[in-house]
C-alpha cells in the first residue's frame, strides 16, 4: 500500500534507491550503451539528399521548417535522449556538411536578393508616385 505521506514516502524511495542503487546504475548504463549503438546504426544507414555522402561523421540533420518547437538534434544527443534525437530527424532532411553550409549559404543569399527587390521595388513606387502628382 502506498503511503500517503509525502515526506514518508521520499524517505521509502530514498531507501529503496539506496538499497539498489549499484542495480540500477548498471542497468542505466547498459540501458544508455543499447540507445548509442542503436543511433550509430541509426545513422550508418542514412545519406545525404544531396549529394549521397553516407559517412555518418558528415552526415547533419537540417530542419525542414522552422519551428519553436524544433529541437536541435545534437543537443538531445550530447543530453543521451536518442530516443527524442531519432523523433525529432523525421521533421529533418539529412545533409552533409558541405552541403548544409551551401544550403545556408544559398538561403541567406535569397534572403538578401528578396530584400533588395523589395527595397528597389518600395523605392521605383515612391519615386512614381511623385512623378505622377
Amino acid at each position: 500500500m502506498p503511503a500517503k505521506d509525502k515526506e514518508h514516502r521520499n524517505a521509502i524511495n530514498r531507501a529503496s534507491y539506496t538499497r539498489n542503487k549499484e542495480k540500477r546504475q548498471k542497468k542505466s548504463r547498459e540501458s544508455k550503451a543499447l540507445a548509442k549503438e542503436k543511433w550509430k546504426a541509426f545513422k550508418s544507414t542514412l545519406s545525404c539528399v544531396q549529394c549521397g555522402q553516407n559517412h555518418p561523421a558528415t552526415l547533419d540533420f537540417h530542419h525542414i521548417e522552422r519551428h519553436p518547437s524544433n529541437r536541435k538534434v545534437n543537443k538531445l544527443l550530447t543530453n543521451k535522449a536518442y530516443i527524442q534525437a531519432m523523433e525529432e530527424t523525421k521533421r529533418c532532411m539529412v545533409l552533409c556538411s558541405n552541403c548544409h553550409r551551401i544550403h545556408h549559404h544559398n538561403e541567406r543569399q535569397e534572403k538578401k536578393k528578396k530584400e533588395a527587390e523589395a527595397s528597389l521595388n518600395h523605392t521605383t513606387s515612391t519615386h512614381s508616385s511623385d512623378s505622377s502628382s
